[in-house]
């Protein structure tokens, strides 16, 4: 029977292999690189997401809070400090008629609410916060980006005047507080910082305190 013969180039020689392989190799390396880098960066933005949802949760509930801010149990005037990164009122947070100082604060890069509960006959309230916890992390204000801007009675009409200076004195000049929260999860990666601001009229504060 005839036999039937092969050429020398009628099958891949052991260097075109290897380089065929190697090519193979570099194309599954790159491409495994590359979703690698995606899926890290999407999964990134997802949690960067999850997590502004979470700090703008926080920021509603604060701002409900600071709404009904109100005369204290001791008879104070319902706003007792405010500044740039701090501001202390009273408000019945958990609606059982008694009446809380509430003190919210920037510290580090964590927003924390202190709470005192009033005490005795008559009423009276601790030096200090009785409880602290913390309301967002990963804020990531300056100096030069305060968390909280105050308006008078006469906003947004004065422009000029507002918001006001601080510390503001008299407190009891305090109408609308805008809370302005730049936050990132991780600054030294991508996105950049999210902002949330909202403005709270403190409606149970009247022009004839």
């Amino acid at each position: 029977m005839p036999q039937k013969k092969f050429g020398k180039n009628s099958g891949m020689t052991l260097i075109e292999l290897l380089i065929a392989m190697f090519i193979f190799i570099l194309i599954m390396s790159s491409s495994v690189f590359l979703l690698s880098q995606i899926y890290k960066r999407y999964g990134f933005a997802m949690e960067q997401g999850m997590s502004t949802n979470a700090v703008r949760h926080s920021l509603k509930i604060i701002l409900e809070e600071m709404r009904g801010v109100r005369q204290s149990d001791a008879g104070s005037y319902p706003i007792d400090q405010a500044d740039d990164f701090s501001f202390t009122a009273y408000t019945d947070l958990d609606h059982d008629g008694q009446t809380e100082r509430v003190h919210y604060y920037l510290e580090g890069n964590t927003i924390k609410k202190g709470i005192a509960d009033p005490s005795g006959t008559p009423p009276s309230y601790p030096a200090g916060d009785e409880t602290v916890s913390i309301i967002a992390e990963h804020v990531v204000n300056t100096t030069i980006q305060p968390l909280f801007y105050f308006y008078n009675t006469n906003y947004p009409a004065d422009q000029e005047n507002n918001p006001l200076g601080t510390p503001i004195s008299p407190v009891s000049d305090i109408r609308l507080v805008k809370i302005d929260i730049y936050y990132n999860l991780d600054p030294n990666r991508s996105p950049d910082n999210v902002r949330l601001e909202s403005f709270v009229e403190l409606r149970n504060l009247k022009d004839n305190w």
